[in-house]
């Protein structure tokens, strides 16, 4: 067995899944570490050849002629601690799992910094997967604010969220026009807004005339 563990054969015919948990046991460990961050004032000790490997702006940072190139501690800002663990976690283990729409977003500001544009179409599919199954109920009663999702999403460069948000709030007209956010949304998105909301003014002109409709004497059962 042992021969077989040192054949060449047998190493190449690993599943990728298997190097993913290998590296995952050194994910915020010291041993063998050659960097680490420090950030809001604690340290994270990572692997420069996993980060070189897997992102192209840290391959730059340390293989170019920056600071970081010859510093073992680097300081890293715009980012907390948490999530700067689920952005390694991603790059050493190739999946993450957000714990909310709020960190998912804070994380796909983070792989926008780094420009991991995989990490930020996960980030993007997990937020509109959650925003999708929320019943009508939740959505009006959440304190997540949804227009401030949408101007961090379009700062950040995430145009399919930023478009699918507008969309969102567009088709949950009569939802988010009652929150207070709602005003925070620029001239050209009002527009956008109003021009596709649902209902529409003219479904709710017509809802309303058919009601009266109903209701009058005019409208009287065939049958009877």
């Amino acid at each position: 067995i042992n021969c077989l563990r040192n054949c060449k054969t047998y190493q190449a015919r690993k599943p990728l899944w298997f190097y993913n948990t290998s590296l995952k046991f050194f994910l915020n460990k010291p041993m063998l570490a050659d960097v680490v961050f420090e950030i809001q004032g604690t340290t994270v000790p990572a692997h420069r050849a996993i980060l070189v490997a897997r992102c192209e702006v840290m391959a730059a940072m340390f293989n170019g002629n920056y600071m970081e190139a010859k510093s073992v501690l680097i300081p890293v800002y715009g980012v907390s601690k948490e999530t700067f663990l689920s952005f390694l976690e991603y790059l050493y283990t190739d999946s993450c799992c957000p714990a909310g729409i709020f960190q998912a977003m804070c994380l796909l500001i983070c792989a926008e910094m780094y420009q991991v544009s995989r990490l930020q179409h996960i980030c993007e599919l997990f937020i509109i997967t959650q925003l999708q199954s929320m019943p009508s109920r939740e959505l009006a009663s959440m304190n997540l604010d949804i227009v401030d999702l949408l101007k961090k999403a379009k700062f950040h460069h995430s145009d399919c969220l930023s478009t699918w948000l507008l969309h969102f709030i567009a088709t949950n007209y009569l939802i988010f026009s009652q929150k207070p956010e709602f005003q925070d949304l620029s001239v050209e998105e009002r527009s956008f807004v109003e021009r596709h909301r649902w209902p529409s003014n003219l479904y709710l002109k017509q809802l309303a005339e058919y009601r009266k409709y109903i209701h009058s004497r005019k409208c009287r059962c065939v049958v009877m």
